[in-house]
């Protein structure tokens, strides 16, 4: 009986994992609008880098909606042909967060004139790192495409990467620093421990919400790791080596 109960609990959490997918795109859009979809249409001042990873990070999050939805509708032939296309589509999405942090670490030095040791530090802070997330989440999701329950929890993941730079730019924008940095924190590391600790009780494997929790403590460090020698070196050899 626990068992049935256990799997009725899962399936309603295939079928509405949509929603959750929706209010990342809400909130990407809500994020982001201040500045840049409040400049449609002319977008005077963006460069092409701003709307290739606008596109293939919105094509994402659409992508993640459709499959759920198709999911609750039981469509499995056409999740798996859409499922298909993400091959293809997260090397843009990933080469799109490269760019995004090539293009803003010429834009502190060139425009804001900051100097070379605090535009290395601002990258511990961009792109480069969601590139390695966003791949180690998607590779995980991909490898277990046949244990649904571990599929569905890093397709999340990435699903909540996503979120957390329009939830930055949405709640820093509109609340207090201690307000939205509590939200950030509910978000992206309270309500993954909530779930893993409720994936325990279930007797779900913690393996995926433990690799995702383990992702956000050392995007927290890395923030502040900016003007550590270390990161300095790196961030250094990276730029000379993949942005000159």
């Amino acid at each position: 009986m626990e068992r049935i109960a256990t799997v009725t609990k899962e399936k309603r959490l295939q079928n509405n994992i949509g929603f959750f997918f929706i209010g990342v795109l809400i909130m990407t859009l809500l994020g982001f609008y201040p500045s840049y979809f409040a400049h449609f249409p002319m977008f005077e001042g963006f460069s092409w880098p701003y709307h290739f990873h606008t596109f293939f990070a919105t094509l994402w999050i659409v992508m993640l909606i459709t499959q759920a939805f198709l999911i609750r509708r039981k469509k499995f032939n056409l999740h798996r042909k859409i499922g298909n296309a993400s091959y293809f589509i997260i090397p843009f999405l990933l080469f799109s967060f490269f760019l995004m942090a090539k293009t803003t670490y010429f834009k502190n030095i060139n425009i804001k004139h900051l100097s070379e040791t605090e535009a290395l530090a601002y990258l511990s802070r961009s792109g480069l790192r969601d590139i390695l997330y966003m791949a180690i989440l998607y590779s995980l999701a991909i490898f277990y495409k046949r244990r649904t329950s571990w599929h569905l929890r890093f397709f999340t993941c990435t699903g909540l990467t996503v979120l957390g730079p329009g939830l930055g730019r949405f709640a820093f924008g509109n609340f207090r620093p201690e307000v939205a940095g509590a939200t950030m924190g509910i978000f992206m590391l309270l309500v993954p421990i909530i779930w893993l600790i409720i994936d325990i009780v279930k007797k779900k494997s913690p393996i995926p919400l433990l690799v995702f929790i383990v992702i956000t403590i050392s995007a927290i460090y890395l923030d502040s790791c900016g003007h550590s020698a270390w990161w300095q070196t790196f961030a250094k050899w990276f730029a000379d080596t993949f942005f000159k």
